[in-house]
């Protein structure tokens, strides 16, 4: 299975110079779980909600449908 890597949620955390280790501590995520999410674009609703709650943005501006 291929998936592509999450370009909204890698440029955001780029523009607000916020690491995955970084997102991960502030999340309480596992890092391999953050680097799944912005590398591949897998992720639970869990972590999506935690992302864009922890980020301050609506889910719908970093990830797309087929993140779900």
């Amino acid at each position: 299975m291929t998936t592509e890597p999450n370009i909204k949620l890698k440029t955001l955390l780029y523009k607000r110079a916020v690491t995955q280790r970084q997102l991960a501590f502030g999340t309480e995520i596992d890092e391999s779980q953050i680097s799944k999410a912005v590398k591949h674009g897998i992720s639970t609703a869990e972590i999506r909600e935690r992302i864009a709650d922890f980020l301050d943005v609506n889910q719908s501006e970093i990830f797309n449908y087929r993140n779900y």
